[in-house]
């Protein structure tokens, strides 16, 4: 029969635009004609994420959308309803440059973007490789990425699984991230603004695992 679960998709922008949109939406359909156990629903602007659509859904993704969307006070509050009562959340890089005015949203995926150094190929640490979205990553790769800097730590605040490589004991750079909220999940990965990144079989690893686990598919109990 149909697959019982649905995930909403969202990709407006009303900041910058990244190239890589639609590269991202195809490795997310591939992600998800593979695990069969949820369909994709593309939702193009955030006005149509009301809470009737928010009802018959498992989890909501933010894939690299930028600025301020247009939810209304209660829309937001329901998202933020669905979460607590057992939804997910799942963000995509700019997904953390999205609603800088709304602190209810920043605390929920967890950091807010402040900036990136110029694009670079750097390793990347696997801290915690016990859950679906690392479990079959190496323990370090590199990766070449625009490299988020957050304007908080988030390691406080969440259960970090990757992270930028520094030496000599610079600051932490956490890239990926679970969190519980309430019932729900979140899930972020901060990778994906080239388009190449999304034919890169780890970041493919971290968008099928993260989703089944924000979709309430998969167990990840360190999260």
């Amino acid at each position: 029969g149909p697959p019982g679960r649905t995930v909403l998709v969202l990709t407006q922008t009303l900041g910058y635009h990244h190239a890589s949109i639609p590269r991202a939406m195809a490795g997310l359909r591939r992600v998800a004609a593979r695990d069969g156990r949820y369909r994709l629903i593309l939702i193009p602007s955030a006005a149509r994420l009301t809470p009737a659509a928010l009802t018959g859904a498992a989890a909501v993704i933010f894939l690299l959308t930028t600025g301020e969307l247009p939810l209304s006070s209660s829309e937001k509050r329901a998202l933020v309803g669905f979460v607590h009562r057992g939804g997910g959340l799942i963000g995509f890089h700019s997904a953390t440059d999205t609603f800088h005015h709304w602190p209810a949203y920043i605390k929920l995926i967890g950091a807010e973007f402040s900036h990136h150094p110029v694009p670079r190929t750097e390793r990347v640490v696997v801290e915690d490789r016990s859950t679906p979205a690392t479990r079959a990553l190496p323990s370090s790769f590199r990766i070449h990425e625009e490299f988020y800097v957050f304007k908080h730590d988030p390691r406080p605040h969440v259960h970090v699984l990757i992270r930028l490589a520094t030496s000599r004991g610079g600051p932490d750079r956490p890239l990926a991230w679970c969190r519980r909220s309430g019932n729900g999940r979140v899930f972020y990965d901060a990778l994906g603004h080239f388009p190449q990144t999304w034919s890169d079989r780890r970041q493919l690893e971290l968008v099928s695992g993260g989703i089944a686990w924000a979709a309430g598919l998969a167990r990840a109990p360190s999260c």
